[in-house]
């Protein structure tokens, strides 16, 4: 049994595939009745002459077992997360769909940038280890009550929000503390916190440096 910091991904299959297609999940679909998770195209074609669960045999609905299904973001957000790449080779099959010549297919091109395969305009924020992505850095007051010259524990990765005059000009100042970092995708928080203790010097300082995002301090060891 692996430990709770050394999980491998082969250990969470069960979680992340979808008992139909025996893939992983694609536009995972929950049934609200029992709450088990199919891909969306599985499970359709499959209510299309079921009436019932296909993992615990509950029924759906009566008559309309499709109206008793619904979207699971989040859990397509997790299976996109951890398994390598598939993220972006969905998107690539799904651009090489739509670029047929086939007048079918040109005219039932969706609008949405995810379904069309558009990495760019889509609202996922998906990269693998391997992707150069960048990241913005900025100071964080405890509150925004402290003065932006004085140089906190805390560093976030999120951007000043403040109500009135006073707040925008708080932005204002703090835009120019911002700085980017190019890093791969597989950085870690305490790769972040290591630079900038070496940055300002507190290699041999017993200060605290937290990192933020949204709100909340990061662990260590997020990726």
């Amino acid at each position: 049994m692996p430990s709770s910091g050394n999980i491998k991904l082969v250990d969470l299959n069960k979680l992340l595939t979808c008992v139909l297609c025996n893939g992983y999940y694609i536009d995972a679909t929950t049934i609200i009745e029992c709450l088990h998770s199919f891909c969306r195209t599985c499970i359709v074609r499959y209510l299309q002459s079921h009436k019932f669960c296909p993992t615990c045999d509950v029924q759906v609905h009566k008559a309309k077992p499709l109206s008793n299904i619904r979207s699971d973001q989040t859990l397509q957000d997790i299976v996109y997360k951890l398994v390598p790449g598939l993220f972006k080779n969905e998107m690539k099959r799904r651009r090489d769909f739509y670029r047929q010549k086939d007048p079918l297919v040109q005219s039932s091109i969706p609008s949405s940038s995810e379904k069309r395969g558009d990495v760019w305009g889509c609202d996922r924020l998906i990269f693998t280890p391997e992707d150069i992505i960048s990241v913005s850095l900025e100071y964080s007051p405890l509150n925004s009550n402290l003065p932006l010259n004085t140089l906190p524990n805390l560093l976030a990765l999120e951007n000043f929000s403040a109500n009135g005059d006073t707040g925008r000009k708080r932005k204002k100042l703090a835009t120019s503390d911002r700085r980017y970092l190019r890093c791969p995708g597989a950085l870690k928080v305490h790769h972040l916190k290591k630079l900038l203790r070496a940055k300002y010097g507190l290699l041999n300082s017993d200060k605290k440096v937290d990192i933020l995002y949204m709100h909340d301090v990061l662990k260590t060891s997020t990726p």
